[in-house]
């Protein structure tokens, strides 16, 4: 999610990250996991919230508040603000999905939380249990109960970008449910036992890093491990001949193309074979109208599709992407910077946590991927997306927008034209 900034301008908002223990993933998945798209806006912190007047305000759609001046050459725009909104599968580990958002509970007709409570929006791979043993990190003795009466939930299901009001430190301190992965350069073990007998399943959902992907693979009985897989992936390993590769430069790996998916595997498969089973599968999706379509834009393919990454990251929500995307394509057009707090997300993941939420002293992090201090693209895809995003960063809806920031208030974002438009969204969670 956009958190723009020049690199003279102030940085912004606020980390909520934490590695989940081991042992506690499962306790957080019975508890219900926050599943669909939309994982944006930071909340302010109380002394974030009155701002200079000669310093306007953006909040990044990755939960991290970023306070930006715009620059000279564009008065309306300073930055972009995104909101990722439900995801339509599951997490792989997920058991159950929501069908539907959480609702609100009819008799309550009003449920102000307690006065120190914050603003906070839902991110992948959270839960109620893990705010309460969040809470209890920070000090504080809650129950999902408590939260849940706070916040007029009538139960435990999360929607990801919903905005819940938490006590401090909940979110904070609260272990993520996201599946981590295998560290990209761990080598393989020696030769792996296969043990699917007929068949294996690795499922992959849009917006996994490679190295996630290695970890859905050693999850999963196969024949190789997720380090053959990355090995099959990055830039030394023969490809097959694939028109839409034309355009990755030389020595980029294959992050981007690795179509997510249900993949059917057997003890005979290899990490080349499954490597080509989404590389086939991208083709069977992908048309010769896209080579165009990212022309008509300036874009050769490859960044076409580095930017659908950073939209699918943005948003699950196929609703909302197309203007997701013309926010990019906008700002991409009069020079402002993306400002995507996901890219730096990527830039600082680790195999503890692949997508770290981000603090304000990390919003200006050197790096090829900070597209808070870099201008235009990122130098290569930060996720392989879906065919949603990929289209939408190809057609994006015609529209002016500059800036768009999670809607507290509702589901999706709030879109705007003007930087005063923006702020007045921001200040509706406020």
């Amino acid at each position: 999610m956009p958190a723009t900034a020049a690199s003279s301008r102030p940085g912004p908002g606020r980390l909520i990250a934490l590695v989940a223990a081991l042992g506690i993933g499962a306790c957080l998945m019975m508890t219900g996991l926050a599943l669909s798209g939309l994982f944006l806006l930071a909340d302010l912190a109380p002394s974030e919230t009155a701002l200079p007047t000669a310093t306007p305000t953006i909040i990044s759609s990755t939960r991290v508040a970023v306070v930006l001046a715009p620059t000279s050459t564009d008065t309306r725009a300073a930055t972009a603000t995104a909101t990722p909104t439900p995801s339509p599968t599951a997490p792989p580990s997920a058991t159950a999905a929501p069908t539907a958002a959480p609702t609100l509970d009819p008799t309550l007709a009003a449920c102000p939380p307690p006065e120190s409570w914050r603003a906070h929006n839902v991110q992948p791979g959270e839960t109620l249990f893990a705010y309460v043993l969040g809470a209890m990190t920070a000090g504080a003795e809650i129950t999902t109960r408590d939260i849940r009466r706070a916040n007029c939930l009538e139960s435990d299901l999360l929607q990801v970008g919903q905005m819940l009001y938490l006590p401090p430190g909940a979110a904070e301190n609260a272990p993520s449910s996201e599946p981590a992965g295998a560290p990209a350069a761990v080598a393989a073990a020696g030769p792996r036992p296969p043990n699917c007998d007929p068949h294996c399943t690795i499922s992959i959902r849009p917006g996994l890093r490679a190295e996630q992907i290695a970890a859905a693979v050693d999850n999963v009985p196969v024949g190789f491990w997720g380090a053959d897989f990355m090995a099959a992936v990055t830039s030394g390993a023969n490809l097959p001949a694939y028109s839409f590769l034309a355009s990755k430069p030389p020595g980029a790996s294959l992050e981007g193309y690795l179509y997510p998916g249900t993949y059917e595997v057997s003890n005979a498969t290899t990490a080349q074979d499954f490597r080509n089973m989404m590389l086939e599968r991208f083709a069977a999706n992908y048309s010769p109208d896209f080579e165009g379509a990212a022309a008509a834009h300036g874009l050769s393919f490859y960044q076409a599709l580095t930017l659908a990454s950073i939209i699918q990251r943005e948003s699950w929500a196929t609703s909302e992407q197309a203007r997701i995307s013309s926010v990019f394509h906008n700002r991409l057009r009069i020079g402002e910077k993306l400002a995507a707090t996901v890219t730096t997300q990527y830039a600082l993941g680790t195999p503890a946590n692949w997508w770290p939420r981000i603090t304000g002293g990390q919003i200006n992090t050197p790096s090829p991927y900070n597209t808070n201090l870099n201008p235009g693209l990122p130098p290569t895809p930060i996720d392989s997306p879906g065919i949603e995003a990929i289209r939408a960063a190809l057609y994006p809806a015609d529209t002016d927008y500059l800036f768009f920031t999670g809607n507290c208030r509702g589901s999706g974002n709030l879109y705007a034209s003007t930087f005063n438009q923006h702020l007045a969204n921001v200040n509706l969670c406020n």
